[in-house]
Parts: C-alpha cells; sequence; structure tokens
C-alpha cells in the first residue's frame, strides 16, 4: 500500500507539470496581471485601467488550469509521496 501511495504521489505531480506545461502562454498574462495590481494597490497606477474585460474573460479558465497544475505539482503529490514514505517506516518498525 504505501508503495502505491508513491506511485500515485509521482503520477499526481507528473499530471500537475503536464498542466502547468499546457498553461506556459498563459503565464506572462498572470504575471503581468499581478504586478498591475501589486501597482494600483501602492498607488502607482490607476486600478481602473487594468485589463479590457474581453481579455480576462478569455483568460479565466486557464486560470483554473494553472492552479490545478500548482496544486498537484507542488502540494498533492508530494504529500502522497511524504504518507507513502512515512507509512513504508512505520510498517517495518
Amino acid at each position: 500500500m504505501p508503495k502505491l501511495l508513491g506511485i500515485v504521489g509521482v503520477l499526481v505531480i507528473c499530471a500537475g507539470l503536464d498542466l502547468l506545461w499546457q498553461s506556459r502562454q498563459d503565464l506572462r498574462f498572470w504575471i503581468s496581471a499581478y504586478l498591475k495590481v501589486l501597482r494600483a494597490m501602492l498607488r502607482l497606477e490607476d486600478p481602473l485601467s487594468f485589463f479590457p474585460a474581453k481579455e480576462v474573460a478569455q483568460r479565466r479558465h486557464s486560470a483554473v488550469r494553472f492552479l490545478l497544475g500548482v496544486g498537484f505539482a507542488f502540494v498533492l503529490g508530494p504529500v502522497l509521496i511524504g504518507l507513502g514514505v512515512t507509512l513504508m517506516f512505520y510498517m517495518n518498525s
């Protein structure tokens, strides 16, 4: 059972990396959106001049793919691998 959790964890990490690879073109958009929001919060830029609503609506669907990729690759996969390793040590002692 612990080895199976480790294998599933590696597969989940691979799925997360694949989702991140698919959303690599949208990464530039989200970084620039974050920087514009940060500038508006620091009052360096007018908050009403972010992005046209049409562009944001088109990119919104890729945000789910990006967040799932990050969650799978950096949270869920390593947790499953760690759980598998912990169970292997627990069952051997």
